[in-house]
């Protein structure tokens, strides 16, 4: 067996809540929805209030959060129940 470091098991993902991120906009996350968990997905913002009395955070597709920084084209954004929300 070598003793390189990157050889071997990865280590396993503990997804947290995201409403205790600090810093949120650009990280990566997981969606919980009825029907399962949606991966790559961006936090396009900080945790928001809804004018409801809901927390929510915009997200995007990890496809259209790039195309977002790079060509600065308007995407539509998802507003997502905080609590539904898991850094990945």
């Amino acid at each position: 067996m070598s003793s390189y470091p990157y050889f071997g098991v990865p280590p396993s993902r503990h997804p947290r809540p995201a409403v205790d991120e600090p810093a949120l906009t650009g990280k990566r996350v997981i969606l919980s929805t009825p029907e399962g968990f949606v991966y790559d997905m961006r936090a396009a913002g900080e945790v928001r209030t809804d004018g409801d009395g809901g927390v929510v955070i915009d997200i995007l597709s990890e496809a259209n959060y790039y195309e977002q920084r790079f060509t600065r084209c308007h995407v539509e954004l998802v507003s997502w129940p905080a609590h539904l929300v898991w850094i990945d």
